[in-house]
């Protein structure tokens, strides 16, 4: 299905990255279909007879089919059923049938007939949704310093197949134009920046624009990379008891698989440790090593512990908390 945009609905649209980026919403406008009610998305095809029309919830849904010369008027059906029982609101015009304040229910294949023939006259396949909202935008720098990794969300259901365009500037006056954030398939909700310039006081900007066939929004998202390093939680945490140590804990843990280069940028760690049964943890630290021997522990007891990582130098945030692992020290038997 080729996905068609209303061009009413770029009125407005944002042109943050100057005179490259007006050329290129210029030049989607071209091929757009002005539609301020209703978007038919295809025409009919031996392969497929029904061409889509995409309308908005809660609008008044107008299903065009003209009236036969010499006819009073055509007979609709919506799924092979007439509307006059199918449907309990509509309203039959001489331009077509009217769908007041459309909902989800009234989806489905219409249909307008000669009325003494029975012969089809126009097949619509009707598709409700809204047009997208602005989308919420997260970036990372969970694999500093090669990639920052971004996603995001729409406010709302649209109910719609919606595609996502994704680029990125270097500075909003950037020499070169927009550059694309790559994404893992057509259409995904995330993607990565892998060209990343560590250091830099020039903020890079993600501009993310959600597009379905009844409009499109756009946001932006300034970032400077060092501002956005948060690894991922540390792996592999082991808690071991000591031979002949009552009230110690061996504890033990890898950085996250997805920092690359931990020998040149490395992390700290905070610990976070409870006895089972009692109420709040306790957290130590930071510490560089991945390694931690826990003292003054109760002999016997189980404690619950975990780990988070943040970049040694303090840029960015902390990570989640690894999951828990978990361990008794050593008593004599």
């Amino acid at each position: 299905m080729r996905m068609m945009i209303p061009s009413c609905a770029m009125d407005g649209a944002q042109a943050p990255f100057g005179t490259s980026r007006m050329r290129w919403t210029v030049q989607v406008v071209l091929v757009l279909l002005t539609c301020p009610v209703f978007c038919i998305a295809d025409s009919a095809t031996e392969e497929d007879p029904w061409p889509l029309q995409h309308s908005a919830l809660g609008s008044d849904v107008l299903l065009r089919c003209a009236v036969p010369a010499g006819a009073a008027g055509v007979e609709w059906r919506v799924n092979g059923t007439s509307v006059a029982t199918a449907l309990d609101v509509l309203v039959a015009t001489e331009d077509g049938l009217v769908l007041p304040n459309a909902s989800l229910a009234q989806e489905g294949d219409y249909s307008c007939h000669h009325p003494a023939s029975g012969e089809a006259l126009r097949r619509i396949r009707l598709r409700l949704g809204l047009p997208p909202g602005k989308p919420a935008i997260e970036c990372w720098a969970i694999s500093y310093p090669q990639t920052v990794n971004c996603t995001w969300s729409l406010p709302a259901d649209v109910h719609l197949d919606t595609e996502f365009i994704a680029m990125y500037r270097h500075g909003v006056w950037a020499k070169g134009g927009e550059t694309e954030c790559v994404q893992p398939a057509a259409g995904a909700s995330s993607c990565s920046i892998n060209d990343v310039q560590l250091f830099s006081i020039t903020p890079y900007v993600l501009n993310i624009t959600a597009v379905n066939p009844l409009g499109t929004a756009t946001s932006l998202f300034p970032f400077i990379v060092e501002h956005i390093i948060r690894p991922d939680p540390p792996e592999d945490l082991q808690v071991s008891a000591i031979p002949s140590e009552s009230k110690k804990l061996l504890l033990e843990w890898k950085p996250p698989g997805s920092w690359p280069l931990p020998e040149y940028f490395p992390l700290k760690y905070l610990i976070r440790y409870t006895r089972q049964g009692t109420g709040s943890p306790r957290t130590i630290g930071p510490y560089e090593q991945t390694s931690f021997i826990l003292t003054g522990l109760r002999p016997g007891a189980i404690y619950h512990v975990q780990v988070a990582a943040k970049d040694l130098t303090d840029y960015g945030e902390y990570s989640a908390w690894s999951p828990q692992a978990s361990g008794t020290p050593w008593k004599r038997r």
